[in-house]
Order: structure tokens, then C-alpha cells, then sequence
């Protein structure tokens, strides 16, 4: 049996009215159930974000690097556990999954390190081919 999976909201857990299950598309298996927030909560979200704007515009960079430093070393240890729950949800293979893992951990590599580099100004837009597929935005 699954159990239903909350959401994060404004520094809290919670959850919504409605749910819906997961089911692994490869062979039909139930992966959990997920809370569907309310319009109300998506609006709290919503202004929750733009509240912390200000004061996440005002953290120094090396501040800022340091998180994205930790968030990629945490996933970086879970890699293994959330490839699993990639391949659970889309039914794709684990190896594919542990790839999409790495490229996430790549990511905010790559955004430390940027943050580290930046001495002020405007962020720049970082395309990764001419077309646009890739593109990052890091402010």
C-alpha cells in the first residue's frame, strides 16, 4: 500500500482536497498517490514566492553557491533512489533515469560555479546550441 504524498508550501507540508495515483506506465504499477493542491494553495504559493524575492535578490553569491553546492552533493547521494522513482513514475530504464540525475547535479554545478564568477551586473542567458533546446537562465 502506498501512502499519499504531500507538497511543500510556503516553508510547510501540506495537502490539497484531491489526489491522484501514480502508476508506473511500463507495467501498471501502483507507485503512490500524490496530493493535488487547491487554487487557493497554488495562489499562496504564489505569493509566498514573490514574498522571499527581495531578500533571496540581496543573498551574495558565494552564499547562493554554497546552497547550489549542497543541493547538488544531496542529490548527487540519492542518486540511486531517485533514479528509482524516475523509472517508477515514467516507466523508463534506471540507467536513463541515473542520467537525468547526474545532468541535474551537472546543472547546479554548473550554477555554483557561476555564482561564484558573478561580481554584479546582469546574469547572462546560456544557450547551449543555437536553437535554444538547453537553455538555462541563472540569476
Amino acid at each position: 500500500m502506498t501512502s499519499t504524498h504531500a507538497f511543500w508550501l510556503a516553508g510547510r507540508e501540506a495537502s490539497g482536497e484531491d489526489s491522484f495515483d501514480v502508476h508506473n506506465p511500463w507495467d501498471g504499477r501502483l507507485v503512490g498517490t500524490v496530493s493535488v493542491p487547491t487554487d487557493a494553495q497554488v495562489e499562496e504559493a504564489v505569493a509566498a514566492a514573490h514574498a522571499v524575492t527581495a531578500e533571496f535578490s540581496a543573498t551574495p553569491a558565494h552564499v547562493r553557491a554554497a546552497a547550489l553546492d549542497h543541493v547538488s552533493r544531496r542529490l548527487a547521494e540519492r542518486t540511486e533512489e531517485i533514479a528509482q522513482l524516475i523509472s517508477a513514475e515514467n516507466g523508463k530504464p534506471v540507467k536513463w533515469a541515473r542520467g537525468e540525475v547526474g545532468r541535474a547535479v551537472s546543472v547546479f554545478r554548473f550554477a555554483a560555479e557561476e555564482a561564484r564568477r558573478f561580481n554584479g551586473g546582469e546574469a547572462q542567458r546560456l544557450d547551449t546550441d543555437a536553437g535554444g533546446v538547453g537553455r538555462l537562465a541563472l540569476t
